[in-house]
C-alpha cells in the first residue's frame, strides 16, 4: 500500500501543475501579438482539429463531437471566421443547417498547432518522458475505468474522441 503522505505530496503537485501551466498559458496569451495565440486546448483549437479530421461538419455536429454547447461552438465558430481559418455555408441538404470547413489558411494553422510540444517538456530527459508517460497512462486508465463505470456509453465515444486528438495532434 502506497505511503498516503507520498500520494498527498503527489496530488498536490498535480493541482500545483494545473494551476501554474493555466497560469503561465494565460499570462503568455496575454502579453503575445493578438493573433498568436496558440489554439491547441482552447475551444478553436479543438474546433479546428475536429474539422482536420472530418471537414464539412455543421456547427451542431462539431458541438456533439466536441462535447461543447451549441452557444459556445457558434462563437468559437464565428470567431475563426474571423480569422479565415473557416468558413460557412448553408447546407445544399437542409437549408437550416450551417457547415464549417477549413480554409487553406485553417489547414496550416491546424497543422502547424499539432506539431507543436509544450516548452515545458523540453526540459525532461528522455528517460524522464518514459516514465512520466507511464505514469500518466497509468493514471489515465484508472481514469478511464471511472468514466466507464459511471456511463459505459459516455465512456466509449468519449475515448474515441480523446484517441482522435492525441493521435492527430501530438503523432
Amino acid at each position: 500500500m502506497p505511503n498516503l503522505d507520498k500520494q498527498k505530496n503527489a496530488a498536490g503537485k498535480l493541482i500545483e501543475f494545473d494551476m501554474v501551466s493555466h497560469t503561465a498559458d494565460e499570462l503568455a496569451h496575454r502579453h503575445s501579438a493578438k493573433d498568436d495565440h496558440p489554439l491547441r486546448f482552447q475551444g478553436q483549437g479543438k474546433i479546428l482539429l475536429a474539422l482536420a479530421q472530418s471537414d464539412g461538419l455543421s456547427q451542431k455536429e462539431l458541438a456533439t463531437r466536441l462535447n461543447l454547447a451549441v452557444q459556445s461552438t457558434a462563437e468559437f465558430v464565428n470567431k475563426l471566421v474571423k480569422k479565415d481559418l473557416v468558413t460557412k455555408e448553408k447546407s445544399s441538404a437542409d437549408r437550416r443547417k450551417t457547415i464549417i470547413r477549413l480554409t487553406d489558411l485553417g489547414r496550416e494553422t491546424a497543422a502547424a498547432e499539432t506539431a507543436k510540444v509544450p516548452a515545458y517538456l523540453e526540459e525532461l530527459t528522455d528517460t524522464e518522458l518514459d516514465q512520466l508517460t507511464a505514469i500518466l497512462t497509468k493514471i489515465n486508465h484508472h481514469l478511464y475505468s471511472d468514466i466507464d463505470q459511471a456511463s459505459p456509453t459516455y465512456a466509449n465515444k468519449f475515448q474515441e474522441t480523446v484517441a482522435d486528438h492525441l493521435r492527430d495532434w501530438f503523432m
